[in-house]
């Protein structure tokens, strides 16, 4: 059955054109017709021209129509999408939303409308199964209709025709019409009745999407058809390749709590490199058919891999590297059309985005990650955040996505809390630390009557304090007046949020007495309560001797010295040292008061040290690929 999704121009010709039995004889050929409000409020001064009295037609049809809502946000991430040049109007972006959402559902869509930019859109993003114009709509429609009610649909779309030809013809000095044209034609001639026939059989019985599901049975060691194993054959090895591929990114979390970070994402990207390479060897000689099947199934895993490529980079900091692995990974995205994927890379090339400072296009890929409507809960949240703080800092109103925050913390303050804190430790991972400030202490606020949370947010806040260059722009104090509106606290509260803070202050400024030595001690001897290290700095080049400046719990400031050539990590990273032998030194009257560190930990073999700069966020990340 199919479901018609209908423009506004579409009922402007009908209130031009149609006779008074317009009503009837579409109830004899369709049971509804799909619209969105957007479409109420277009035609709601339209009028029955050929009818005496001229009635309004919205009020007339209503009972034929079955109205939507659709968000803002999916209408701006649409729009976002398909570009500003070739982008159409908002109500236009609403139906094919709508169109889209139906299709989504399992509907066989057909997007009414005679627009055809929103045409050419609506096919190019695969947003409903078929768009036609109004005309072939109604001739459609008298081919299911009986008697003299076929022949007013027919007639009326001999009508529109006609209208539909005059006006492409009268704007043919402002743009070639030719394509337009074609298209209405073509549209009518799909409506024939040839074009019910029963379909013809597929090549050797089988179609792509059949080709895809039975490539996956077959590398996954099922019985299939002779004839289709043969005909896939040319695929296995590279297809293999990925699914070691695949259990390698399944692997990453696990792997990062025992392997140094630079040899994981050299190993992932070696992979990746083998993979495309046997992909190049196998699928050159194929015909179309086998490419196409390969490369679906290839792309599924390669999104993923390139996801994690692109958290391991930013949890490096290398926001330039990420940046590159996301794009790769977003491009792979459309070969398998999964939506939730592209979501959530939008959404992290967002924080990216708005990281570096790239406020415009951190609001438009939000809002394009937010209007496909796949995200979940914390990942909403964090996105309306980052639009909130990209709108502000890029001089706009953020009132929208502020009011939309404020509701999702009002509904779940447990939810926001985990989710403000994994967005402020992406961001000290990138290095911006008065971005995480502020989003640290509006975790705090909601959670401080969770004494364990609480402290360990207080430690994140007093590293990115120490992170901080410069705690005087005058854009972070607006920013933080604007965050501030997220969460409503009471006087009370806020007195509680300082006095955890303090109290860790304190807590690492009177630390237990330091114990110098100049033996080396296995590193859990020296950090025995299993909590991390919080990188606040990095002195020197890689090229020669480095100082990482770092915040523990219980010894509180301290310097880490690395000789030359060693892989530091980067400010910003939560850090656990493991496999190693260390000692603590006193440091030098003018380093400890250059740097303001307690001690000076010296490490016997930097190359067997592990790094781990696996936060929370990226450990959830990790786990959803």
């Amino acid at each position: 059955m199919v479901t018609y999704v209908v423009d506004s121009n579409c009922f402007i010709h009908m209130g031009g054109m149609a006779s008074t039995t317009i009503l009837k004889d579409l109830k004899s050929a369709l049971k509804t017709m799909h619209v969105t409000k957007g479409v109420h409020g277009e035609i709601q001064n339209v009028r029955y021209q050929r009818w005496k009295q001229k009635p309004n037609l919205l009020n007339h049809i209503k009972p034929l129509l079955t109205t939507h809502e659709v968000s803002d946000d999916q209408i701006r991430g649409l729009g976002a999408k398909i570009g500003e040049r070739a982008s159409p109007q908002d109500v236009d972006l609403s139906l094919m939303v709508l169109a889209y959402d139906l299709q989504r559902d399992g509907h066989h869509v057909v997007l009414v409308t005679d627009d055809f930019k929103m045409a050419k859109a609506t096919e190019e993003h695969q947003l409903a199964n078929e768009v036609c114009p109004p005309s072939t709509f109604f001739e459609r429609l008298s081919t299911k209709a009986k008697g003299k009610h076929a022949s007013e649909l027919r007639r009326l779309g001999r009508r529109i025709r006609a209208a539909e030809m005059q006006y492409a013809i009268s704007r043919r000095s402002e743009y070639d019409v030719q394509a337009k044209i074609t298209w209405m034609v073509d549209s009518l001639l799909s409506s024939a009745p040839a074009k019910q026939t029963q379909p013809p059989a597929q090549s050797n019985g089988e179609s792509k999407v059949n080709l895809l599901n039975e490539l996956h049975r077959m590398i996954n060691g099922e019985e299939i058809k002779t004839s289709v194993r043969k005909k896939l054959a040319p695929l296995r090895e590279s297809c293999q390749t990925m699914m070691e591929l695949e259990q390698h990114v399944a692997q990453l979390k696990q792997k990062l709590s025992t392997e140094s970070l630079d040899e994981i994402i050299v190993e992932t990207q070696t992979l990746i490199a083998d993979c495309l390479e046997n992909a190049g060897i196998d699928l050159a000689p194929l015909e179309r058919e086998l490419v196409d099947v390969a490369h679906r199934f290839h792309s599924r895993i390669l999104v993923r891999a390139e996801m994690a490529l692109a958290i391991m980079k930013r949890m490096k900091g290398d926001a330039v590297g990420a940046h590159l692995h996301l794009s790769t990974a977003l491009f792979q995205a459309t070969h398998v059309d999964e939506d939730t994927i592209e979501a959530r890379i939008l959404a992290r090339l967002a924080v990216l985005a708005l990281s570096t400072n790239k406020f415009e296009k951190a609001i438009r890929l939000s809002s394009s990650s937010l209007g496909l409507g796949t995200l979940s809960l914390p990942m909403k949240l964090k996105q309306h955040i980052v639009q909130a703080m990209a709108q502000y800092l890029a001089q706009n109103a953020p009132s929208d996505a502020l009011n939309e925050a404020q509701r999702m913390v009002s509904e779940d303050v447990g939810m926001a809390a985990q989710a403000l804190t994994e967005l402020g430790e992406s961001f000290l991972a990138l290095n911006r630390p008065d971005f995480a400030i502020e989003l640290f202490d509006e975790a705090l606020e909601c959670v401080s009557s969770e004494q364990r949370m609480s402290e360990q947010l207080g430690e994140l806040i007093l590293l990115a304090y120490r992170a901080m260059e410069d705690d005087d722009d005058s854009e972070i104090e607006g920013l933080r007046q604007i965050l501030d509106q997220i969460h409503q606290q009471t006087v009370e509260q806020e007195k509680q949020v300082e006095e955890v803070v303090e109290l860790i202050s304190k807590r690492q400024e009177d630390s237990a007495e330091m114990i110098y030595s100049n033996d080396w001690q296995d590193s859990s001897v020296v950090l025995n309560d299993e909590r991390p290290l919080y990188i606040s700095n990095v002195v020197g080049d890689a090229s020669e001797e480095q100082l990482i400046l770092a915040q523990h719990p219980s010894l509180g400031s301290v310097g880490i010295w690395l000789p030359a050539k060693a892989d530091a990590p980067q400010p910003g990273a939560r850090i656990t040292l493991t496999n190693g032998r260390v000692k603590i030194a006193e440091p030098p009257k003018d380093i400890a008061e250059s740097y303001d560190i307690r001690a000076l930990i010296a490490i016997e073999y930097p190359d067997s040290l592990v790094f781990q700069s696996l936060t929370s966020d990226a450990q959830e990340e990790l786990e959803d690929l």
